[in-house]
């Protein structure tokens, strides 16, 4: 009887202590439910008790003098000025039309060539128009492939209207698909699990991170098998999404753009080289102007301007001119790993080979450098600080691949990422491995891992033949193996060159008391599996150069053809201080809508190459800011023995930006080059001051427990803010290759989701 009595008091008690348990989770599932019915379907809410609906086809409507039928469903644009199309009300209220794109297509067009676009997303405004006088509305976008940007909301005049008229905002001989306009049309009351699935996304990131989260008490386990699985399934929504990249990718065709009168653009470049070296010839196999071959000075801009006016083709844009050939000035090793071996594999059935596309290979080498950067955090953590916890290490493996800047190329995955998406893949590849070289533990004495040494080696020379700048993080040697190099374990020779202060001090106690094996003391074996890959990587890449150019140390940069001569242009060193300043504290520029972020104006003087970047280093990637902190935390980082690193990676930073900035130019992609090396110091701030937050949480100071507490709030916002910025700025509009033409789906369907 007792039992039965109490059944559903503990029922009810379990209940409670569930709900208790996740109250945060309910509340968050709760607020997601209240915005998706109430914000999500704003259209249909504020539709109810408008009038019925009215459709209007083509024969319907009229159609300024600036459209034409250009088609079965599909208009033309002829005159942007008059490019309208008017629908007549019954004097009454509007407040929703829908445009119906029908069945045109590309193919139903009249017209068709490089001066006839067929549009699937228009710039459409809506005006209204009563007894009295026009109401100018504004400037929306219409998708094809977006059904909620298809309503279109009157925001021109709430009164009664007896005309609209559909202002389409496309330039001259655009052709698009018009089927019908439906005024006052009830937006249906729908839920969207894409919008959804964002908001619960967005939700567990902030409870998993919030500053009262269990994350932060759970140690980093390596050998834990649900850490490690939680780790590998954090990066299956990232690969999902890489590989409908590459799919998107093997749709293509040549990519090679050609206008009249103009450079041809050949993006092909590293498929054209694997093909040369298949050949047997270090050139690209393309046609060379006669003209060029006569030049006293083929690299003359002046030149290249009167050849191009004469209606020459052959003048290919970034392409490297040497000795009547054509050449590509971007390192050799993708095409080694992935572009010879693609067209090799597939000549076994298509007479000589495919072509591997470009963008296929920058998402290859993405994934790499997505998986190892992961592996790398996780590394660091492990060997430097020990007790770090989930919670931490989570927010540096988000700090480091936005502050990493990758996902600008994955956003634009042509040749031009290919180098530095590449070079990154190796860099984290061979830091990782280093890092990994020490095996064992203090207490039985620790060993080097010779093949892990090599490999780690191999990496990083290999980053000479994809970006050449990347090869100076090879110097992160001298910090990861200072106590093996000062113990005379490897490379002795240089350890005279090492600061006293990076010596830990326990490689000299085990070298007396004889508690490393005799064998590590043949350090030549550890000194050849660093040096020997290395070694035999630059010989083959020197030895490129001398087949190519005649020179060993000639990369061929000087011979591109672009819009200076590269020969006799000497950068202007005046414009250094502008360009430091626009990459590291340049605001980006707020707009009225959505993504409420676009490009800031960045003028150069006197002139040096620059596009316009999103912002600043330190506006996009805030967590940089806990670089600062670095001369507070020195006896702590001491202390967890990753000063070295820690100055090493600054160091690096600052010459990469200099070096970029002077010689470079100003391009978003550049900050891949540096970006992450000033990212990694601080992330390396994370744990340290993670670990004073908890010291000083255990004191019963109020006062000082309200200050860690701000502390650790302090970290996760800049973290939070980090991301934020990465997601908003890849909506941005005026950065080169924009999501909206690269991906106008995505765009579209988020832009939706703001536009009521």
């Amino acid at each position: 009887m007792t039992c039965r009595t109490n059944s559903p008091v503990r029922a009810h008690t379990s209940i409670m202590r569930h709900l208790t348990r996740h109250r945060t989770g309910l509340l968050a599932a709760a607020i997601i439910i209240i915005i998706e019915i109430t914000l999500g379907n704003l259209p249909f809410w504020t539709s109810l008790g408008a009038p019925s609906p009215t459709s209007m086809n083509a024969a319907h409507v009229e159609l300024g003098s600036g459209l034409v039928q250009g088609g079965d469903g599909v208009l033309r644009v002829i005159d942007p000025t008059q490019a309208y199309i008017d629908a007549p009300v019954a004097n009454e209220q509007v407040r929703y039309v829908r445009y119906d794109f029908g069945g045109g297509s590309p193919k139903k067009a009249d017209l068709h060539g490089a001066g006839y676009s067929f549009a699937w997303n228009l710039r459409i405004r809506l005006d209204a128009a009563d007894d009295a006088a026009w109401h100018t509305g504004k400037v929306i976008d219409v998708s094809h492939g977006v059904a909620a940007t298809h309503v279109i909301r009157n925001r021109s005049y709430d009164g009664n209207v007896t005309r609209l008229r559909l202002w389409v905002q496309e330039a001259q001989n655009t052709q698009f698909p018009f089927g019908r306009v439906m005024v006052n049309v009830h937006p249906s009351f729908r839920i969207s699990p894409v919008r959804v699935l964002v908001m619960a996304a967005t939700a567990a990131i902030l409870i998993a991170l919030r500053p009262r989260s269990r994350l932060y008490a759970m140690p980093l386990d390596t050998t834990d098998r649900r850490q490690r699985a939680a780790l590998a399934l954090a990066t299956v929504p990232f690969l999902i999404s890489f590989g409908f990249t590459i799919w998107a990718g093997t749709q293509q065709g040549a990519q090679v753009f050609h206008r009249p009168f103009a450079y041809t653009y050949d993006m092909d470049q590293y498929a054209r080289l694997g093909d040369a070296l298949l050949h047997g010839r270090p050139w690209l196999d393309l046609p060379v102007p006669k003209e060029l071959l006569t030049a006293e000075n083929p690299y003359d801009v002046a030149f290249h301007e009167r050849l191009l006016a004469t209606g020459t083709n052959e003048v290919y844009w970034d392409h490297v001119y040497f000795n009547g050939h054509w050449y590509t000035y971007f390192g050799v090793v993708p095409a080694l790993l992935l572009f010879v071996p693609f067209q090799a594999i597939t000549s076994l059935w298509i007479e000589g080979g495919a072509w591997l596309p470009a963008s296929v290979a920058t998402i290859m080498f993405l994934i790499g450098f997505l998986v190892f950067g992961l592996l790398l955090v996780v590394r660091l953590f492990t060997r430097f600080f020990p007790s770090v916890s989930v919670g931490s290490t989570i927010l540096a493996m988000i700090t480091f691949m936005c502050g990493s800047n990758a996902w600008v190329l994955w956003m634009r995955p042509s040749f031009y990422e290919i180098p530095t998406a590449s070079a990154l893949m190796f860099t984290m590849m061979g830091l990782w491995f280093w890092l990994g070289a020490r095996r064992g533990d203090e207490s039985d004495g620790y060993r080097l891992s010779r093949w892990r040494i090599a490999a780690g080696s191999l990496c990083m020379a290999l980053t000479l033949g994809c970006r050449m700048t990347f090869i100076f993080c090879a110097l992160f040697f001298l910090p990861i193996f200072a106590d093996e190099i000062r113990s005379g374990l490897i490379l002795r020779p240089i350890g005279m060159l090492l600061p006293r202060r990076w010596r830990m001090g326990v490689w000299k106690e085990q070298t007396r008391g004889h508690r490393i094996p005799p064998r590590v003391f043949a350090s030549w074996r550890n000194d050849l599996a660093a040096a020997l890959p290395a070694f035999v990587v630059f010989a083959d890449l020197l030895w490129y150069n001398l087949w190519r150019f005649g020179s060993l140390l000639d990369f061929g940069n000087d011979y591109q053809f672009t819009v200076v001569d590269l020969t006799r242009y000497r950068e202007p060193l005046v414009v250094l201080p502008q360009m430091l300043q626009y990459y590291l504290i340049q605001p980006p520029r707020m707009t009225g809508s959505f993504p409420w972020l676009t490009v800031p104006y960045t003028p150069v003087h006197p002139w040096q190459y620059h596009e316009r970047i999103i912002g600043g280093l330190f506006w996009m990637i805030p967590v940089c800011l806990l670089v600062f902190l670095m001369p507070a935390m020195r006896h702590t980082l001491r202390r967890h023995r990753a000063w070295g690193l820690a100055c090493m990676s600054l160091a690096l930073g600052v010459f990469e930006l200099l070096f970029v900035s002077y010689k470079g130019g100003l391009d978003w992609r550049y900050v891949c080059d540096f970006s992450w090396l000033i990212t990694l110091p601080g992330i390396l701030m994370i744990p340290i001051m993670m670990e004073w937050v908890k010291t000083k949480l255990m004191l019963a100071s109020p006062g000082i427990i309200r200050t860690a507490r701000l502390v650790r709030a302090s970290v996760i916002t800049l973290v939070l803010w980090t991301l934020f910025m990465t997601v908003v700025s890849s909506f941005m509009t005026g950065r080169a290759s924009p999501m909206i033409t690269s991906n106008p789906n995505v765009f579209y369907t988020v832009q939706s989701w703001f536009v009521w």
